[in-house]
C-alpha cells in the first residue's frame, strides 16, 4: 500500500534552490534509505513531507497516516525524566497510554526512565525518543540521521530496534552518511543529488553504489 507519493517537489530559501521537481513514493512496511552529502537537501525533504515548511509541487499521503519524526537533534528540558518525556509526547498526541505500556515496551529499550534524560547517553537519548514515537503509535517513522554521535553499542542497538520496527509493520525512512548501514538495513536507498533524487538503489552492492555517487561528486566539482 502506498503511504506518500510526491511529485515535483521544488523548495527554495531566497534565491538558494534546495529541492527541484523530486518526484519519489514510499510504500507500507518498508526501510527506504536517503543518503547524500550535507546540504543536499535531507531535512528539508523530511520537513516538506512533516508539513513543517512550504513548498511547491504535490505531497499526497494516506488520509489516516500517523507520521512520527526524530530529528538529527533531540532538545531534552532539564530536570525531566525519561518517564515524564514519554508521557508528555503521548499526552501531544492525544493518546492515553498505560505505565505497563511502557513498562513492557522499555523491556526492549532497556533504559532508566527514572533518570533525568539529560544525563543520557547520545544513544539513549536517541532510544527515548524513538520510543516515544512508538508509543504515538505512529505509522511512518522519518528518522533523521539516527546514528550520528552514537557509540558502536547505541548502533548495535538501534539497528536492532529498527529491524523490529519493520517486524511490527511498521514504515520507516531514515537518512545517514553511513551506506552501509543503510545498505545493511533498508529495502531500498535513494541518492539524493542535483537537488533532486538521482537514482534508488534496491539490491546493488554497496561497492556500485559507492562508485556512482564518488563519480557524481567528481562531475560535480569538476564542473564548479
Amino acid at each position: 500500500m502506498e503511504l506518500i507519493q510526491i511529485e515535483c517537489l521544488t523548495k527554495e530559501y531566497g534565491k538558494t534552490k534546495v529541492l527541484k521537481d523530486l518526484s519519489v513514493s514510499y510504500s507500507s512496511g518498508m526501510i527506504y534509505g536517503l543518503a547524500g552529502e550535507n546540504g543536499a537537501g535531507k531535512t528539508t525533504l523530511f520537513n516538506c513531507i512533516m508539513g513543517l515548511t512550504d513548498y511547491k509541487g504535490t505531497i499526497r499521503k494516506k488520509s489516516d497516516m500517523r507520521i512520527g519524526y526524530l530529528p538529527a537533534e533531540n532538545y531534552f528540558y532539564p530536570l525531566i525524566t525519561g518517564k515524564e518525556y514519554l508521557e508528555f509526547c503521548i499526552k501531544a498526541k492525544g493518546r492515553d497510554v498505560t505505565l505497563q505500556e511502557i513498562e513492557r515496551l522499555n523491556e526492549k529499550f532497556q533504559l532508566p526512565l527514572h533518570r533525568f534524560a539529560t544525563e543520557y547517553s547520545t544513544g539513549m537519548k536517541k532510544k527515548l525518543a524513538l520510543m516515544a514515537l512508538l508509543l504515538q503509535e505512529n505509522d511512518l517513522l522519518i528518522l533523521d540521521e539516527p546514528f550520528n554521535g552514537v557509540d558502536l553499542y547505541g548502533c548495535i542497538q538501534l539497528k536492532k530496534v529498527i529491524r523490529s520496527l519493520k517486524e511490527d509493520g511498521k514504515t520507516i525512512l531514515m537518512s545517514s552518511h553511513q551506506i552501509t548501514v543503510l545498505h545493511e538495513l533498508c529495502d531500498s536507498i535513494d541518492y539524493l543529488s542535483h537537488h533532486t533524487i538521482l537514482k534508488r538503489y534496491e539490491g546493488e552492492s554497496v561497492s556500485a553504489m559507492e562508485e556512482d555517487i564518488l563519480s557524481d561528486m567528481s562531475f560535480r566539482h569538476d564542473g564548479a
